[in-house]
């Protein structure tokens, strides 16, 4: 079964994620932590790709292909992977 952008939604609010919704865009979810951001990209309708990012000193990035609802990173993880970067 197809997941859907409010099946997204729900799961990275669940994730410790604020979902961004004054950045409404068809082909993305935004989602936020302090100074981390997410953004799952869509194509037709389907979630395709997940992107996380960080805009503190040093900065960084996460890049990985659509693998379901379930292998989002919490809030909490992407800080722990990301901050030992910076």
């Amino acid at each position: 079964m197809a997941e859907s952008r409010e099946d997204v939604e729900l799961v990275l609010a669940e994730l410790g994620w604020e979902v961004r919704t004054e950045d409404e865009r068809p082909d993305a979810v935004m989602a936020g932590h302090g100074k981390y951001h997410l953004m799952v990209s869509f194509e037709a309708g389907e979630p395709t790709s997940v992107i996380v990012s960080y805009v503190g000193k040093g900065g960084g990035i996460l890049s990985m292909k659509w693998s379901g609802v379930g292998r989002l990173p919490t809030s909490r993880s992407v800080v722990r992977v990301l901050s030992k970067d910076a």
